[in-house]
């Protein structure tokens, strides 16, 4: 696919993956652990699914998948545009009154 050190990158976005959905998963740190994961999946989005849409190769990354065009970007994609809104959201509404946040929030506010 071109990314350099697929080794060291997938350790990489592994660990990033567990910890940063982790912080989400019970809601502290939500706006700080939004921006590696929106990296994350715009990566994604860049190198597998860019190509499909186009049809050959873009910035490097091959062309993994047959067919190409934009209903298969789309086919393939559904689950990184969900991400990418759920990122979104967050980063617009915060954790929430029952997350961790939200929990030291109102201790501290009362």
């Amino acid at each position: 696919m071109g990314i350099p050190a697929p080794h060291v990158m997938g350790l990489f976005v592994g660990i990033v993956e567990i910890v940063c959905g982790s912080l989400l998963l019970v809601g502290f740190l939500t706006r700080l652990a939004y921006v590696p994961l929106f990296v994350d999946i715009a990566v994604a989005i860049i190198s597998t699914k860019i190509p499909i849409l186009l049809g050959h190769g873009f910035w490097g990354f091959g062309t993994p998948k047959d067919p190409y065009g934009i209903w298969a970007m789309l086919h393939e994609a559904r689950t990184d545009f969900s991400t990418v809104f759920g990122l979104i959201f967050l980063l617009i509404v915060g954790a929430g009154q029952a997350s961790v946040e939200g929990k030291c929030l109102s201790k501290r506010l009362a």
